[in-house]
């Protein structure tokens, strides 16, 4: 029973298929009555079967194409890799610089208040001695 499901399933499939080619073809037939649209279509088509009939006469040409295409993608992606490198090492370095901000930033802001205490200090005495 379950082949003849399958069997069955198969057959629609099949036909469903059918159908959709059948009406694709019809479409572009219909499409063709047009007369910019059959211009076009013969003007891609001839298009490509000058660049299919260059190709098969010329495939050393092709292969040369593809070599250069493929040193070109080698090139862009290891420069592409080491500016990443470059970046990720100044993210690094920017990880630290922070920490050494902060300590830059209390050492002064310690060096004021000791300074500054170091004035009151000094002016409170100086009050003190003339009174």
């Amino acid at each position: 029973m379950d082949n003849n499901r399958a069997g069955y399933r198969m057959a629609n499939r099949s036909k469903f298929m059918q159908a959709i080619v059948l009406g694709a073809f019809t479409g572009a037939a219909i499409s063709l009555f047009d007369r910019q649209t059959r211009n076009a279509v013969m003007s891609s088509s001839n298009r490509c079967m000058s660049g299919m009939k260059s190709l098969l006469m010329n495939p050393n040409n092709a292969l040369n194409q593809v070599k250069q295409a493929t040193g070109r993608l080698r090139s862009t992606i290891e420069n592409i890799s080491a500016d990443v490198a470059f970046i990720s090492s100044r993210v690094e370095e920017m990880k630290d610089i922070p920490p050494q901000v902060a300590q830059v930033v209390k050492e002064t802001k310690d060096a004021f208040v000791s300074e500054e205490a170091i004035k009151h200090t000094g002016q409170s005495a100086n009050l003190n001695l003339q009174h």
